[in-house]
């Protein structure tokens, strides 16, 4: 068997796209596991194949022009030909997104997408978003607003609606009548919750469904028949291990297991399967909405690297916070997933820069260095960064292709963050195309 995991390293946004939709060229599975329309995979392409038989309106003669699919549910390996796309059963799903990203990866690809939706998996209804925006989850946490919290704790709560039930209508209305009546007696008098007639949803939803209820299928069976044929499979984590519900920046995170663990919980494959397991690093550190950021540089110079790095969101466009590379916390994402290499990406976005600072330890206020990654928010919030400050490169390095045609600072800032993590970096991305990467 052959099977990989590629897993944010850091708060999410780390380009985990771009390499699934690079590795997943000779892939046949591509598997998201945890998440919903609050994860934006932005791919950036040259061509998609156009099927044969079809006419290519675009064939000029001129060399392909880069491209953009911005997923949201589902995985980026969807854009090749023969990889089928997995939508896993630790995902929650909005039946309204999934239906407008099947149509637009018709109409990219001249084809249906060879998608399998877990029968298991939970649906994101439109009253979900209605019970953050009451709770406040969006003001408080800074949340994309897409009611994932609240579909998660509908899962957990034992009352959730899952893919499966739309087989069977008459118990999806009367899952999604319960529901309702549940929500509006919780709160009473919002007319927002009170406009949305039952019968007239599950109706509708229906009839969304139509579009891809025979893909529901048992998905668990398919990726351990998968396996044991020897067959490629790359299992896509969404967010990162910051924002991982149990071992992130509690309270603020995300709603799912964007680990390792989420392989075996959120795709019923055990996580000692997995043979390489990539983890996803920023040549610099990003964040997006509240929560802790020790190395975040709230100077002029975290302005510049956002308006380099094109670090807004891809789901909301909101501006990420940016900083320095944290190799404290990198060691603690390592230790928990195990990751088996790594990939340095938007180093190109470091260029320019007289000196880079990267953080290798903290400082408390008890005037104890701290080297190991806290838990607990409140000793985070306390810490400062120690850094050492590396030399930086003026070279223009968004056209190579080897490690050796890095200037000399740009490669001793590679192996600095090897020697200190342990972990071989394997790839380097030094522009947003998907061809812009240094394999070693």
């Amino acid at each position: 068997m052959t099977a990989i995991a590629i897993l944010g390293a850091q708060w999410g946004d780390e380009g985990k796209g771009k390499l699934t939709h690079v590795i997943t060229r000779d892939a046949d599975f591509c598997v998201r596991f945890n998440g919903g329309t609050n994860a934006g995979h932005r791919v950036v392409f040259s061509k998609v194949p156009v099927p044969a038989g079809v006419e290519d309106e675009e064939d000029s003669g001129m060399p392909p022009q880069p491209q953009e699919f911005k997923f949201n549910l589902v995985p980026s390996g969807a854009l090749h030909e023969h990889c089928a796309g997995v939508l896993g059963n630790g995902m929650v799903i909005d039946p309204y997104a999934l239906v407008e990203e099947i149509r637009a990866l018709q109409e990219l690809k001249h084809a249906e997408p060879e998608l399998y939706i877990s029968q298991t998996a939970h649906l994101l209804l439109p009253y979900h978003p209605l019970v953050e925006k009451l709770e406040g989850a969006k003001s408080e946490l800074d949340t994309t607003a897409k009611g994932i919290g609240p579909a998660y704790r509908d899962k957990a709560a034992r009352i959730g609606i899952r893919t499966s039930d739309l087989l069977f209508p008459e118990v999806f209305r009367e899952k999604v009548k319960r529901n309702l009546e549940r929500l509006q007696k919780i709160w009473p008098g919002q007319s927002d919750l009170e406009k949305i007639n039952s019968q007239q949803l599950a109706d509708d939803v229906l009839k969304l469904s139509s579009a891809f209820s025979d893909r529901i299928t048992d998905t668990v069976k398919l990726l351990h028949k998968a396996l044991r044929e020897k067959k490629t499979v790359v299992f896509e984590g969404a967010q990162a291990c910051l924002l991982d519900l149990d071992f992130g920046t509690y309270p603020y995170v995300t709603s799912s297991t964007a680990t390792i663990g989420g392989v075996g919980s959120g795709a019923g494959v055990p996580p000692q399967w997995i043979e390489r397991v990539i983890g996803i690093t920023k040549a610099y550190t990003t964040r997006v909405g509240h929560g802790p950021f020790v190395t975040e540089e709230k100077s002029e110079l975290g302005e510049e690297l956002l308006y380099r790095g094109h670090e807004f969101g891809t789901i909301t466009g909101r501006k990420r916070r940016c900083g320095w590379l944290d190799l404290v916390a990198l060691r603690y994402a390592s230790m928990l997933n195990g990751f088996t290499e790594l990939a340095l990406v938007k180093l190109d976005v470091l260029t320019g820069l007289k000196e880079i600072p990267i953080a290798t330890a903290y400082r408390h206020p008890s005037k104890e260095v701290i080297h190991n990654f806290p838990s607990v928010l409140e000793i985070l919030n306390q810490c400062e960064p120690i850094y050492e400050r590396l030399p930086g490169w003026n070279e223009d390095i968004s056209q190579c292709k080897e490690f050796a045609q890095l200037p000399p600072q740009a490669r001793d800032y590679v192996r600095f963050i090897e020697n200190h993590l342990e972990i071989p970096i394997r790839v380097i991305s030094v522009g947003p195309a998907d061809e812009a990467n240094i394999w070693r």
